[in-house]
């Protein structure tokens, strides 16, 4: 009978290492770059005979997601004549959308610019670009454009080369471990776990449970229930449905249960003293009731669907004396809320 052993490396599977990895979201650079002038400009006694010009500048990059980001450029360029002669310096403003091709250093970029050389005119770009990344915050890039003239119909070239420096949180990525099978003939297998839960990904349900929660065999967290619940009680004055604080802190408060817990609901009952007619009591109990949910409507937006009210008039008697401070504290309006919180369980 063949025997087998097999060997784990017990630590990277106990402790699984991390890469870093930078969630970008916005990247500046600096930049020198060269503009080639339309052969006509050379030429051409209006444009001065602009040639070329040397230049420098600084971009400011906004990641808008994987696939689109978006620049505003600035830069400042010393043209020089065909003679040889150096004009004054000019100014290039613009706007660029980036495309970028997933997985690739590569990226293409359109955008528009504004020119003051000679004459100020508006240009269209297109271009490509290569990001060559040097660690998670700096990286090199090229980038080859052309710029056509929207007032007098020239196309310049341009040439860029520069230097970025990107801002964002570092987060870590997991590192594959490895399980080393000591047979006949020794094999590797790979055990990725992304979420460090140590669950493997090709057995985890859920993919995004985190290192410290505590999660079944199929990589789901363990939740635990509690259950949390609120109170109102609001009194009002005799024969009356009128409040005198309708931003009551009693009423605040269930206002502010519910804004957080938007799953509840709840009925509003009112109640009476034992004082007046049966049918009164019950008509005033409800006009409480409607009270105190116009208030949460209309002061504390809550949805009136989530609301239902009950007149209970004097069925409900909180004290059966008859003196004032019994029926002081039986005109009343009531409401409980009762919700069950279910929270991922953390690990020892």
């Amino acid at each position: 009978m063949k025997t087998s052993n097999i060997t784990f490396l017990a630590a990277l599977i106990s402790s699984p290492l991390a890469a870093e990895s930078l969630n970008k979201t916005l990247e500046i650079g600096v930049f020198t770059d060269y503009i080639k002038s339309s052969t006509n400009k050379e030429k051409n006694l209006d444009w001065q005979q602009v040639e070329a010009g040397i230049g420098a500048g600084i971009d400011l990059q906004k990641i808008i997601n994987k696939q689109w980001d978006v620049r505003l450029e600035l830069a400042k360029t010393r043209y020089i004549t065909e003679d040889g002669n150096a004009n004054d310096y000019a100014t290039r403003l613009g706007l660029d959308a980036i495309y970028k091709i997933d997985d690739s250093p590569v990226y293409l970029f359109t955008g528009l610019k504004y020119f003051t050389n000679a004459k100020s005119y508006r240009a269209i770009n297109v271009g490509a670009g290569y990001n060559l990344q040097i660690n998670n915050r700096f990286s090199i890039y090229g980038e080859a454009a052309v710029y056509r003239d929207l007032n007098y119909g020239y196309t310049d070239q341009g040439l860029k080369l520069g230097l970025k420096y990107a801002f964002g949180s570092i987060r870590k990525l997991p590192v594959p471990r490895k399980i080393t099978v000591l047979d006949t003939d020794p094999v590797t297998v790979t055990f990725i776990d992304t979420d460090n839960d140590g669950i493997s990904n090709n057995n985890d349900s859920c993919n995004d449970t985190g290192a410290n929660v505590k999660v079944d065999l199929k990589g789901c967290a363990i939740y635990s229930e509690s259950t949390v619940a609120i109170t109102l009680n609001v009194n009002f004055e005799n024969n009356s449905s009128y409040l005198t604080k309708p931003l009551d802190k009693s009423i605040k408060s269930l206002a502010d249960f519910m804004t957080q817990y938007k799953n509840t609901k709840t009925t509003i009952e009112g109640h009476t003293s034992s004082e007046g007619s049966e049918k009164y009591n019950l008509f005033i109990s409800k006009k409480r009731a409607l009270r105190v949910k116009d208030i949460l409507v209309n002061k504390f937006n809550i949805d009136e669907n989530r609301l239902s009210v009950k007149g209970l008039g004097e069925s409900q008697l909180i004290s059966a004396g008859s003196m004032p401070a019994d029926h002081k504290v039986n005109r009343r309006v009531v409401a409980k809320i009762e919700t069950t919180l279910k929270t991922p369980m953390k690990k020892d």
